[in-house]
């Protein structure tokens, strides 16, 4: 009798390849591992890694023997979609906050953000520029940081008034192409207008705004006695 004995190949491989689920994408090199011994079980769960801005989700086969053929374990992962992302709403120039930042929750990983959808109204500012045109979401810091800039076409008005009367002493002088923001103090718009004494204002200053821009500044006529 003649006896042959053989011993299992240990000259065999397997791939492990990390895709996205539900598309063509591949996410990581493939893994190839070498000197695998005929029927030696691979679990699937041993082959996961961990990839930036995914989750695993699946394998298409628990286990894998190791055979004579092609040993594959094809691993799936799917986009997070737990992250979020900052704006910030900022004067040009300074360290002001113009407004509360806003947070935006559960957003998936590779989103593209438009920063122009995220422009808002801000009483006194213009619109002016942001950091970047998008930005695409990844699982570190995600911000826009949009940049105002004060008004720049606002007026105020002085009025120039008998005190205790109705009576208009004189035209009343608008001044145009003010700064948001900007103080005027009363003082200065004080004229003189014949046979009257400046009395008072209705302010000290009017700091400039986008509603309605009014010094009120009052005179009382001179009374003038009769010489004997």
């Amino acid at each position: 009798m003649i006896k042959v004995y053989y011993v299992k190949r240990t000259d065999l491989s397997y791939t492990v390849n990390y895709l996205e689920k539900g598309t063509i994408n591949v996410l990581h090199e493939q893994k190839v591992v070498e000197n695998q011994t005929f029927g030696t079980v691979i679990k699937s769960s041993d082959e996961e890694i961990t990839i930036d801005g995914y989750n695993y989700d699946s394998a298409d086969k628990e286990t894998l023997t190791i055979g004579t053929g092609e040993n594959v374990i094809n691993l799936y992962y799917t986009k997070r979609t737990d992250l979020s992302y900052t704006v910030n709403y900022l004067e040009k120039g300074t360290t002001n906050v113009l407004h509360e930042q806003k947070v935006v929750g559960n957003q998936t990983y590779g989103t593209v953000i438009k920063s122009s959808d995220e422009e808002i109204t801000i009483d006194g500012y213009d619109y002016d520029s942001a950091d970047k045109e998008t930005l695409t979401i990844g699982t570190g810091e995600n911000v826009i940081n949009l940049y105002y800039t004060k008004r720049t076409d606002l007026s105020y008005t002085v009025n120039y008034l008998e005190k205790g009367t109705t009576n208009v002493l004189h035209e009343q002088k608008v001044v145009g192409n003010q700064t948001y923001g900007t103080v005027i103090k009363s003082s200065d718009e004080e004229i003189t207008i014949d046979g009257y004494d400046y009395d008072s204002a209705d302010k000290e200053t009017l700091t400039i705004g986008t509603g309605e821009n009014i010094i009120n500044i009052y005179y009382k006529e001179i009374i003038r006695t009769a010489s004997i």
